[in-house]
């Protein structure tokens, strides 16, 4: 009898928690010599603690579309996609344990034929790319020149629109990635009018950008942070007629959430839901707090979600259920 209770307590844990009103959870994942997760619950303020194997010893590299890119680390070369409802999983080439991303994006839902999994990096001038489509059995990498002229220009976000992705720099170039073909990448600068936007490139460690889609609009995001705490938060959002970003102060029932982990960003409707849209979630990395920016009030209220969990863990990231039509 004992025994047949540690059975289920430990299927108990392997579960995923419930997806009560298809909010994001706040997930933070400990290092590889922890086993154990804690989902937070942002609805309820709860923290469940599991231990889901497919999370242990790997890194969420991006959530969208309902589904999760698993990167191995450290110790794992393993890289694959799962879905968060269904528990599908996809196979992707594997990854050296060693190799390093600044940003991960996937364009689509893997069952779209123009679904690709991007793994960006940044050095100055240039960015390096890593890319796959689910079924290819290696990464096609490819290196690209930003086009300013002394080679000094840097990534600042990337993000997904409409199946396409974008690339916004410091200096202000948005670039929209044109697959050539299946091998290979060029990058196509939108001549973007930046007038409208705050002037941050000389001080690109205090405002951090973030681009994200959401209700068919791509939105850039500016946060102000001042002595490691976040102040203000400002929203624009592209007129692609007339290639200018303008300021947005209302977002109805959406909500934002910003992760700390390579820039994540994803957004989704609190219609029906215990929590209020109009907010903006954000966490900063080696942090525990979790920040919620009002759009109305512009005011800013600042929790400790999990007290219970040790400051030193890998990576706090949203993860976002998505159920199929």
């Amino acid at each position: 009898m004992e025994a047949n209770t540690e059975e289920e307590e430990k299927r108990s844990l392997q579960c995923w928690p419930p997806t009560a009103g298809l909010l994001p959870w706040l997930v933070v994942i400990p290092g590889s010599s922890e086993e154990g997760q804690t989902f937070y619950d942002i609805s309820e303020s709860h923290c469940h603690v599991k231990n889901i194997p497919e999370l242990q010893d790997k890194v969420v590299a991006t959530c969208s579309y309902g589904w999760l890119v698993i990167a191995g680390y450290l110790i794992s070369d393993d890289c694959f996609l799962l879905n968060l409802i269904s528990t599908k999983k996809i196979q992707l080439p594997s990854l050296a344990p060693v190799f390093s991303y600044d940003k991960c994006v996937l364009s689509s839902p893997p069952d779209d034929p123009g679904c690709v999994v991007m793994l960006l990096s940044f050095v100055i001038g240039t960015v390096n790319v890593m890319f796959c489509k689910p079924g290819d059995v290696e990464w096609t990498r490819q290196g690209s020149k930003l086009h300013d002229e002394d080679g000094s220009d840097f990534v600042r976000s990337v993000g997904v629109h409409k199946g396409d992705i974008y690339i916004l720099t410091w200096y202000e170039h948005l670039y929209l990635v044109k697959f050539d073909n299946s091998s290979s990448i060029t990058l196509v600068d939108l001549k973007v009018d930046n007038s409208t936007c705050p002037t941050t490139a000389k001080f690109y460690c205090r405002f951090p950008t973030y681009l994200v889609e959401t209700c068919g609009e791509l939105l850039r995001l500016h946060c102000y942070i001042r002595h490691r705490q976040v102040v203000d938060i400002w929203v624009y959002k592209l007129d692609f007629d007339e290639k200018v970003w303008t300021r947005v102060k209302e977002l109805k029932d959406q909500a934002i959430f910003i992760g700390s982990s390579s820039g994540q960003v994803l957004a989704c409707s609190t219609k029906e839901s215990r929590i209020h849209g109009n907010k903006i979630y954000l966490t900063l990395a080696e942090e525990r707090t979790l920040y919620v920016y009002d759009l109305d009030l512009c005011a800013l209220e600042v929790c400790l979600p999990c007290p219970n969990v040790k400051a030193d863990w890998v990576q706090n990231v949203w993860i976002l259920p998505v159920l199929e039509d």
